[in-house]
């Protein structure tokens, strides 16, 4: 009877390759429960980020997808999807920046491949879409100069060529709060949450000049939508004054027939009457009118106290919307220079790929030219790995053929055409050349047969000190001995 072992396989999730122990992968060498792990957790958060993103919140999809990433940088998907929510907010360098970088992990079939081709076939677009971008870093200049109504401009034209620019449109609503203008920026302000419901500027700003909830996502977009099709209409109050009837209390009206008096009699009768009327009017008019004066100085003394205090609120109050906003602003200025960083860094990878086009299409000096304009501090250790390996290969390519066209004009007796090939292929040089020593000796030739004696000398002590071993510094010692009998 035979015994039979059970042997346990596991399929790497790295490589696919089966092993036969739960814990390192034979073939590539991953710890395989650690990678499935952290394969599962980045999708976690991609799934996650999807949620947000399809409830409109996409600064939570952008910050969850992010930490997707962070975890596995492969995720093809959330790489794609945290793209797609840059786009979506108006960040059009960092999008292009991930789908890049999903294009170079990715299969063929990857979806990033179709949003790159987009603005491959439109160059206009990505022009424009640059346009926007500046328009809205010349703002910022603008507003630490303190001219609104310049920023003002440049922050509508940035909105009217990329309208889902977000970060534009905070600002524009930004400069219209701080120059009153609240109903402009309660529009944008709705407009920016139609589109990022999560975004902490546009709720910030919606809750300071509505002061009430903030709706759902799909309320506000039909609010934004209202409020791009409609105007507000103030109603006016009727401050007109209204007539009163002005009645005399003190009008009376006898039935009696005056009595016959004497002139003398009437005279006396009619001075009693009027200081008994005067003496009526003190006694009972006087006091009223006294008290309804105090009373009423009373109560304009509490309204002007009243309208102290809320004046000397409303003050404060703006004088803490004033901070805020210049907070906030500080914070724009951080996020447009880490922005126009990013696509500075952008433009020199893109440089460095076109340049490996042209010397993959055996166009060394082609290639060479388009890395005169990167600058190799900013880019990444794969970038760099490519700009240094396009170097090593064209350079040398460009050497030899330069060298060879100086030497045929210089044997063909066209000094002038040789110099400067020659100094062409000088330019080319690198470090452990085969023909350094050539270049230089026919150089000091050239300059020799040109007559400048002085430069001739420098090149044959380069060739002797720099190559003392070579064939070209016996040449060049028997130059210099020419030199000296001339």
């Amino acid at each position: 009877m035979h015994k039979h072992t059970n042997t346990i396989h596991t399929k790497c999730p790295r490589c696919g390759g089966t092993s036969f122990t739960s814990t390192v992968c034979e073939f590539c060498g991953v710890n395989m429960p650690l990678y499935g792990k952290t394969k599962r957790m980045s999708s976690a958060h991609y799934d996650k980020g999807l949620e947000m993103a399809k409830a409109r919140n996409l600064t939570a999809a952008i910050e969850s997808l992010k930490a997707s990433l962070q975890i596995n940088r492969k995720n093809i998907q959330a790489r794609n999807l945290l793209g797609l929510c840059y786009y979506a907010v108006g960040r059009i360098g960092e999008a292009l920046r991930e789908w890049v970088i999903s294009v170079n992990y990715g299969t063929d079939n990857n979806p990033a491949k179709g949003y790159l081709g987009l603005f491959q076939e439109d160059m206009g677009l990505l022009d424009k879409l640059s346009d926007a971008t500046h328009n809205y870093n010349e703002a910022l200049l603008f507003m630490q100069q303190y001219s609104e109504d310049l920023a003002t401009i440049r922050l509508k034209r940035a909105v009217g060529i990329n309208p889902n620019f977000v970060d534009a449109m905070n600002m524009l609503a930004l400069v219209h709060m701080k120059t009153g203008e609240m109903h402009k920026a309660g529009a944008l302000a709705e407009k920016v949450l139609a589109i990022d419901v999560g975004n902490p500027f546009a709720r910030r700003y919606y809750r300071e000049i509505f002061q009430k909830k903030i709706p759902s996502a799909k309320k506000l977009r039909a609010q934004a939508d209202e409020s791009s099709r409609s105007t507000i209409n103030m109603p006016r109050e009727n401050t007109g004054p209204q007539k009163v009837g002005n009645q005399n209390p003190f009008y009376a009206q006898t039935q009696r027939p005056a009595p016959k008096v004497s002139p003398i009699s009437g005279i006396l009768l009619f001075a009693a009457g009027l200081g008994a009327m005067f003496l009526f009017m003190y006694i009972l008019v006087m006091p009223s009118f006294l008290e309804d004066s105090i009373a009423e100085r009373n109560a304009l003394a509490t309204e002007l106290n009243n309208r102290q205090a809320a004046h000397a609120s409303q003050i404060s109050e703006r004088d803490e919307m004033i901070a805020d906003l210049e907070e906030d602003l500080e914070i724009f200025q951080t996020l447009a220079a880490q922005q126009a960083e990013q696509n500075l860094n952008l433009q020199n990878e893109s440089w460095v790929n076109t340049a490996y086009s042209y010397l993959s299409q055996e166009l060394p000096r082609e290639a060479l030219n388009i890395l005169l304009n990167v600058d190799a501090a900013r880019l990444s250790p794969d970038a760099r790995a490519t700009y240094n390996h396009i170097r090593e290969t064209a350079m040398p390519i460009m050497e030899a053929e330069y060298y060879l066209q100086g030497q045929s004009y210089f044997n063909a007796g066209n000094f002038a055409e040789a110099r400067e090939a020659l100094e062409r292929a000088a330019g080319y040089i690198t470090e452990g050349s085969d023909i350094a020593d050539d270049i230089l000796y026919f150089l000091g030739r050239v300059a020799e047969e040109e007559g400048y004696y002085n430069l001739a000398q420098t090149y044959f002590e380069r060739v002797i000190n720099d190559f003392p071993g070579s064939n070209r510094a016996n040449a060049a010692n028997a130059g210099l001995n020419r030199l000296e009998q001339d």
